[in-house]
């Protein structure tokens, strides 16, 4: 992990295996994301420039092992997804390289996706005989639409970076050299504007996606009762007014 200032960089790293999952890093991700509140926004993406992650760890053993294996990690990547959409900090999802199965659904649970050109997206998962878990699809649905999901999944057809951005799999996209200054400059942009803002949008945002407008209302009032009280509401209008950047301490 590199600290940057309030800017956290997490690196999926497991080079030999094209960065995929193993129950290490999945944990290890889950431990470090829960202390992020000391950050004020978070880039997750794969170690070197080639791949992002492969998805979960299929290690070379024999079928019936295989599947066990598999319902293992499942639920240890049904972990870290929810890590990361629970994180208390928002997360963005560096997108530096072909990015597949489990691995899309770590970037699928973060704030968005910034993707190099030319990268590659697939969820083979139904070309393996797996049918994926309702939260991992919930996260999809909301963010492409029931159609783009069956074609995504049931094809298990890959994507290019430009593709997945016109679907809207991908939020942004940036050139190989110029991927880390655009991925900074919104983690910069995200770690200067009010926590409480920030933290508030992001609760009532993740209440609609899950389809419990009930709870969105309540999340709003409550989040926008601390916001209109706060020190930091009065330091924003203040350095509007004085034409300066503001200092926001999260109270």
């Amino acid at each position: 992990m590199l600290r940057d200032g309030g800017v956290w960089v997490l690196r999926i790293a497991n080079p030999q295996r094209a960065n995929a999952l193993d129950g290490t890093i999945l944990d290890s991700l889950i431990e470090t994301l829960a202390g992020a509140g000391a950050a004020r926004a978070v880039l997750l993406a794969g170690a070197g420039d080639r791949h992002f992650s492969a998805g979960l760890d299929l290690a070379d053993r024999g079928p019936e092992e295989l599947a066990g294996d598999l319902v293992d990690g499942e639920r240890r990547l049904g972990r870290a997804a929810r890590a990361i959409a629970e994180c208390p900090r928002p997360v963005i999802a560096v997108i530096n390289g072909a990015v597949f199965g489990g691995a899309l659904e770590l970037a699928i649970a973060c704030d968005w996706r910034l993707a190099v050109r030319g990268a590659r997206l697939g969820m083979p998962a139904a070309r393996i005989g797996v049918v994926y878990a309702a939260e991992g699809l919930r996260r999809f649905v909301a963010a492409l639409g029931p159609a783009r999901v069956r074609r995504i999944f049931l094809t298990g057809q890959p994507l290019d970076a430009q593709e997945a951005y016109e679907l809207g799999l991908v939020d942004q996209l940036a050139a190989p050299d110029e991927l880390w200054d655009v991925a900074h400059a919104a983690a910069r942009d995200v770690a200067t504007a009010a926590p409480l803002a920030v933290a508030g949008t992001r609760a009532i945002v993740r209440a609609m996606e899950e389809g419990d407008g009930a709870t969105a209302e309540r999340l709003a009032a409550e989040w926008r009762g601390r916001a209109f009280a706060s020190a930091d509401l009065r330091e924003g209008l203040a350095a509007f007014r004085d034409k300066r950047p503001p200092e926001f301490h999260e109270r």
